[in-house]
């Protein structure tokens, strides 16, 4: 019978990571592999920054009962998702056994990823990269040490408190677009129009996630009135992309480590599309395994936002390489 194990990375940064909800200088991660002795397949789990302790509890013992209900091995996918669905777990760590077994099952057929999914293969993009909530006088040195001039777009973590002169800093040192993640600091939709209109000189690309995940009419009000375009992160996590998100949002941040798995996450990208939503796929801090996997759904979306793996002092996986902004698959260099 196969064998199921998990087991958790801690993965020091480069850099203090700090946005709205909380900061790390180090990240706990869970990988998930599965193997029949001779072939293996391994997923990643990551988890929002500021919540890591509880939802890696919540993985591990789900984990367990998930181990522990096994009776026999899974020939298909379909097998899996049917044993998947009767045990209660986070999104989260469906994506690392789901991406797990399919990686295993590449691995046995010879088919790529892709193939078994029934995408269309990309072989690099070109991602943002963040700057994590700093010190107004550190800004300048951050931009040199990673290098973020040689990125094409910023992601720029702010807060409520984040002053538009803040921004006005950045764009002294970095020429390139700027990307504003504000991972629902703000309360109202006046207080995110006066933000914006203190900063509408500077070569803004979109808004993230300025309000509450829920909170649906400030929302609706600053879809109405904003000079940006909105991007929804935490108001899309694993459900459906229904039509009422295209009366709050101009696009949509797919992110395959919190959205219950490839196929999910594809359905998610898909229905964007069909509603008209912008679509960018991102990721959480994670290594080159799940970043990789998220490049297997990446073809055909507007904005990348995969540079989890380049804050980690090292990464444990090499699967993903970088160069001028761009990302590659390491096997095809």
């Amino acid at each position: 019978m196969g064998k199921w194990t998990l087991k958790e990375l801690e993965l020091p940064l480069k850099v203090n990571w700090k946005i709205s909800r909380g900061e790390s200088k180090s990240k706990k991660n869970l990988i998930v592999e599965y193997s029949d002795g001779e072939f293996s397949g391994e997923g990643e789990v990551s988890f929002p920054t500021g919540m890591e302790e509880r939802y890696l509890k919540e993985a591990k013992a789900s984990f367990e009962n998930f181990h522990s209900s096994l009776t026999r091995d899974f020939h298909s996918l379909e097998e899996l998702h049917t044993a998947l669905n009767q045990i209660e777990m986070s999104s989260y760590l469906r994506v690392g056994i789901e991406t797990a077994f399919l990686h295993f099952m590449s691995k046995l057929t010879g088919d790529d990823v892709q193939k078994l999914l029934g995408v269309n293969k990309i072989s690099q993009i070109e991602t943002s990269i963040s700057i994590p909530i700093l010190n107004e006088a550190d800004l300048e040195s951050y931009i040199k040490n990673m290098d973020v001039n040689s990125f094409s777009a910023v992601k720029v973590k702010i807060d409520k408190n984040t002053s538009h002169e803040y921004l006005k800093q950045i764009n002294k040192f970095y020429k390139g677009f700027i990307r504003i993640d504000a991972n629902e600091s703000f309360e109202t939709a006046k207080s995110v129009l006066e933000f914006c209109e203190k900063i509408q000189s500077l070569p803004i690309d979109f808004l993230e996630q300025p309000l509450a995940k829920d909170n649906w009419n400030e929302q609706k009000v600053l879809c109405k009135e904003s000079p940006f375009s909105l991007i929804a992160d935490e108001s899309i996590t694993d459900g459906n992309i229904v039509e009422e998100v295209a009366e709050y949002f101009d696009g949509v941040n797919i992110k395959l480590a919190k959205s219950g798995g490839y196929f999910k996450a594809i359905k998610q990208l898909r229905d964007a599309r069909d509603l008209g939503l912008k679509t960018m796929v991102g990721c959480m801090v994670e290594t080159s395994l799940g970043i990789s996997s998220t490049m297997n759904i990446a073809f055909g979306c507007d904005y990348f936002d995969l540079d989890g793996f380049l804050l980690l002092e090292k990464d444990p996986f090499g699967l993903v390489g970088a160069e001028k902004g761009k990302l590659f698959y390491s096997h095809l260099h």
